[in-house]
């Protein structure tokens, strides 16, 4: 399961935050806190209880991209910074049931810097009664909280990285694999059944942005991308972790995995990705497996997450600027056999389908350039499933559809 780092009750520095009770006001207070030891904070304070619109910026200092933990109140969500951009920016609407809230983030390695703005849409109403605190330190967003909604008083906004928000299971019998809709409007332009005895070297290549032994996409990853554990036989492709000692990146770290990508071979725009894959783990997904595509300048180009295996379970998410909406669903429903994980990514929005049911939509945030295909399966100890090596990622195929030019 993930590690949450609370922030409650550990903060060497607090601000406090001014939030003007208006919802129609132009102006907004912000405040803004720094640590060097890579912890910042701030008690916000407010004259009243309500529904309140919030704009949080969280900076670092780290030279690679790095997930940073966000506390606010009593939930924790994930935001990446660091490697091609050195802040995230992401809205929400809360409701406070008390008059002060505490927002902070972490990060073992890096100073954080942290900005909050904030402003009141509407009071509670009686279905929303107040709730009595103790302190500051226990205010916690109310449970109607709203994560990536809009009001009219405020523009459409967007969420980090949010706390799984579990899905139903897919119905039974499945949906049929390939796009949605009418198949004749769409043409299949990418293909690959790793029908082959080695991969596809004009397609794919191995690691990330590198030749050989490459390091990690992420800090927090505990493997080195090594093409010997990408393997193809048999009618797929296999991406193994192993517990192995390799050097990458000036770092020596104690597992070696697979990564292929078309980075620099392959790039879409639109379309419908699909990949059928089995899994590792039993009960939940285990380590930290990806089906995703990403631009060339992230996180402006955008992040297409079709599958993600975080917490153990099965997840799909869309990175932009301000943040990273989507969700996740129970793990169980895609485990122990060959699943597909889809994405129909088209202008504005992107639906995801798992076993060819539609199982969430981004409508926020979503780019228009081209990205490339990634697939790899990562170590670590922080937002992934459990940890365990050997394991497996095993693709039977990568598919890719898209409508024809009229």
């Amino acid at each position: 399961m993930r590690i949450r780092k609370t922030l409650l009750g550990a903060l060497s520095v607090c601000a406090l935050a001014s939030v003007l009770p208006a919802a129609t006001a132009s102006a907004q207070r912000t405040a803004q806190t720094s640590d060097a030891a890579g912890r910042t904070g701030l008690l916000l304070r407010v004259p009243s209880l309500g529904v309140y619109a919030l704009r949080v910026t969280v900076t670092s200092t780290a030279r690679r991209r790095s997930v940073i933990k966000l506390d606010i109140g009593r939930r924790v969500r994930d935001v990446a910074t660091g490697g091609r951009s050195d802040r995230s920016e992401f809205s929400l609407k809360v409701t406070m049931r008390s008059r002060a809230l505490l927002i902070g983030a972490a990060d073992r390695d890096v100073t954080l810097r942290l900005l909050v703005s904030a402003r009141r849409l509407r009071a509670l109403d009686a279905t929303e009664p107040p709730r009595a605190t103790t302190s500051g330190a226990s205010a916690s967003v109310g449970s109607s909280a709203s994560v990536g909604s809009s009001a009219s008083a405020t523009p459409a906004v967007t969420s980090g990285l949010a706390t799984p928000v579990l899905a139903p299971a897919p119905a039974s019998p499945v949906g049929a694999p390939g796009p949605p809709g009418d198949p004749a409007s769409w043409n299949l332009v990418f293909d690959d059944e790793f029908s082959g005895s080695s991969l596809n070297t004009s397609l794919w290549s191995t690691g990330w942005y590198g030749s050989g032994i490459t390091g990690p996409v992420n800090s927090e990853e505990l493997e080195c991308y090594d093409p010997a554990q990408v393997v193809e036989s048999g009618g797929e492709l296999d991406l193994n972790l192993i517990a192995k000692t390799e050097t990458c990146g000036g770092e020596t770290l104690p597992y070696a995995s697979g990564l292929i990508s078309t980075a620099g071979k392959f790039t879409y725009t639109y379309g419908y990705l699909e990949v059928k894959a089995w899994l590792p783990g039993t009960s939940t997904i285990s380590d930290w497996p990806g089906i995703w595509t990403d631009g060339q300048s992230w996180p402006t180009d955008g992040e297409l997450d079709v599958l993600e295996g975080l917490g153990g379970q099965a997840c799909w998410h869309f990175h932009d600027p301000q943040g990273a909406p989507g969700g996740c669903a129970p793990a169980a429903s895609y485990l122990g056999g060959w699943h597909t994980f889809g994405a129909d990514w088209e202008p504005g929005s992107v639906t995801y389908y798992y076993d060819g049911v539609a199982v969430g939509t981004v409508t926020s945030g979503v780019t228009s350039a081209p990205m490339y295909i990634i697939l790899d399966l990562a170590a670590d100890n922080e937002y992934g499933g459990p940890l365990q090596a050997p394991a497996t990622l095993r693709v039977a195929y990568v598919r890719l559809w898209q409508h024809p030019a009229t």
